[in-house]
């Protein structure tokens, strides 16, 4: 501990002052080297050497890097610490800025916690300021003037970040101080991500054993902790880098589903820079909260990709299926989050019996067998029925391929669709009643007619079918010029469905690539839902119109089936 020293020029006093020496540097401090920690403490040391009376530095207690509007600094804490434990009685600093820069807090340090605890306070500067010399000036306009000055500063110097941060998010450029799990941050710019590429290989297991192995979240986290393999956090601390979860700093180095479904989700794995997801309240209040996915900063290939898009796509559709996990299984079953009861919509439930699995409607058997009927299919039977019948649409749409490869052959295609016309007819006529309507309102609520109550809740009414109109007639339009646009068998339709042309056995990427869902109906039947219906729905039509033209071609080759979109199947 220091000497109590006594100053040459010092007053008679019995008081001893046990001085704690405050020092405090932020990123809000720019290029200001006066408030560079080592100025800041030769002025402290400087002052020091005039003090009148006795007196003994306890401590110097520095905060570098920390924003003067966060009073929850490591070592202002610790000073406040031993000031209310009475080791302090004495506190400067440079100007009252680095105690704080927030008007409210710093005003409640001076003008109450310091007086309470009889504890002279100086600064140096900006204003200077002694409480025990001169008292009156601590209760001066000044002082709080300042500390609002201060604060604003604060506040000005947000604004600015913020803007200079959402500029480089809007240019793809990567601004957070640590990378996302599967990248590191380039040697040569910091805004740009590369791969790493150890965290790469974990990234691209997961959504292999997710999307095409069928593994839970739960299993896949189960596989990484027995292989000893270290969560994003663990990993990047292992890397030497200062990295604390959001959630909380006693990380165990397990992984957790809630890990496993950030890095499914993270379109960053794609290549595009998804910035933005959170935002600090305020400048004064530095609590995180969420922001809408409408407004984050999405820009697209900004990065080398490690996940393919069509297989991050079929993440994300798994994701949002109801799928259960048999107990004591790390994967998922063939059928999980595919099948729905044809009367009740609720999901099947699978069960076991003699040696068979079968599915059950969960509404029968969880809630009430008055409900709904049991709908019971059992699972081989189930898996035949869906293979067959993914076997029959794949040879239609082999067949569709074959009849738009001949139509595109015509000399007058016809691109024009009569239902889309009518349709686009229809709304754009039910939107000009709807405003003739609206426009009425004003008239019957002048004169009398109805109330102005009647005519803002009317109003609001007929502006709210308004706007659904204009977004039918939006939707319309826009799939009249896909229409236009034609058909060929670059169709995503064809590719898909003709990657699978010779499938003897189904497995859940075969189901997640075709079928969006299976109804199981009380008599055993089976509706498959195919996915690209609305496609579906425009090839048909765009066969339809040209039928004609085409059944005259002296070269068909094709034959036009009907072809329905949801396929019942015995």
């Amino acid at each position: 501990m220091a000497r109590i020293r006594k100053s040459e020029t010092s007053k008679t006093t019995s008081i001893i002052w046990y001085i704690a020496l405050y020092i405090r540097l932020s990123r809000e401090d720019g290029n200001d080297v006066s408030v560079s920690v080592d100025n800041q403490l030769k002025e402290l040391n400087t002052y020091l050497e005039n003090f009148e009376g006795m007196y003994e530095v306890v401590d110097t207690y520095i905060d570098d890097g920390y924003t003067g509007t966060d009073s929850e600094r490591e070592n202002f804490q610790r000073m406040l610490g031993d000031v209310k434990a009475k080791r302090v009685n004495c506190v400067i600093v440079r100007d009252p800025s680095r105690l704080s820069r927030n008007y409210l807090e710093a005003g409640m340090y001076m003008e109450q916690l310091f007086v309470q605890l009889n504890v002279r306070f100086i600064s140096l500067s900006l204003p200077a300021l002694d409480s025990y010399k001169n008292p009156e000036a601590m209760n001066s306009i000044a002082v709080p003037i300042q500390n609002v000055i201060n604060d604003d500063f604060c506040r000005q110097t947000s604004q600015k970040i913020r803007g200079v941060f959402n500029m480089k998010r809007s240019r793809g450029e990567f601004i957070g101080a640590f990378a996302p799990y599967g990248y590191s941050k380039s040697p040569e710019d910091k805004n740009s991500l590369i791969v790493d590429d150890e965290a790469t290989d974990i990234v691209k297991k997961i959504f292999q054993w997710f999307v095409y192995e069928g593994m839970s979240k739960n299993g896949i986290v189960k596989k990484l902790n027995a292989l000893g393999i270290l969560n994003p956090t663990a990993y990047k601390n292992s890397k030497g880098l200062k990295y604390h979860c959001r959630t909380g700093n006693n990380n165990d180095g397990m992984w957790s589903s809630r890990t496993i479904t950030s890095i499914l989700c993270n379109e960053v794995y794609i290549g595009n820079m998804v910035q933005g997801r959170q935002r600090i309240k305020s400048y004064k209040v530095h609590e995180a909260i969420q922001v809408p996915q409408e407004e984050w900063f999405i820009v697209e290939n900004t990065h080398e990709s490690i996940i393919g898009k069509e297989t991050f796509d079929k993440a994300q559709e798994l994701q949002k299926r109801d799928t259960r996990t048999a107990p004591k299984s790390k994967t998922l079953t063939l059928f999980a989050g595919f099948l729905k009861c044809a009367d009740c919509g609720k999901a099947m439930s699978r069960t076991g019996a003699k040696g068979k699995n079968y599915y059950v409607c969960r509404t029968n058997r969880d809630k009430s067998k008055t409900a709904c009927t049991k709908h019971s299919i059992r699972e081989d039977v189930l898996q035949d029925a869906v293979l067959i019948a993914i076997q029959k649409q794949i040879d239609l749409v082999e067949n569709m391929s074959q009849i738009i490869e001949e139509i595109n052959t015509l000399p007058d295609l016809n691109n024009k669709s009569d239902r889309l016309e009518k349709a686009l007819r229809t709304k754009q006529t039910e939107l000009s009643k709807n405003n003739t309507v609206l426009d009425s309102l004003y008239v019957d609520w002048k004169t009398g007619d109805i109330t102005q109550e009647q005519f803002r809740r009317m109003k609001a009414k007929f502006e709210t079918d308004a706007e659904r109109i204009k977004a039918s007639i939006q939707n319309i339009q826009e799939e009249i010029k896909l229409m236009e646009k034609g058909v060929t068998n670059d169709n995503p339709l064809f590719k898909k469905f003709l990657d699978y042309k010779n499938v003897k056995e189904l497995d859940r990427n075969l189901l997640v690539c075709l079928i969006d869902m299976i109804y199981v109906h009380e008599d055993k039947h089976i509706t498959i839902k195919f996915n690209f219906a609305d496609t579906y729905m425009r090839v048909i039509e765009f066969i339809e119109t040209n039928k004609e033209q085409m059944e005259t071609n002296p070269k068909r080759k094709a034959i036009v089936h009907e072809i329905p979109i949801d396929r019942p199947v015995a």
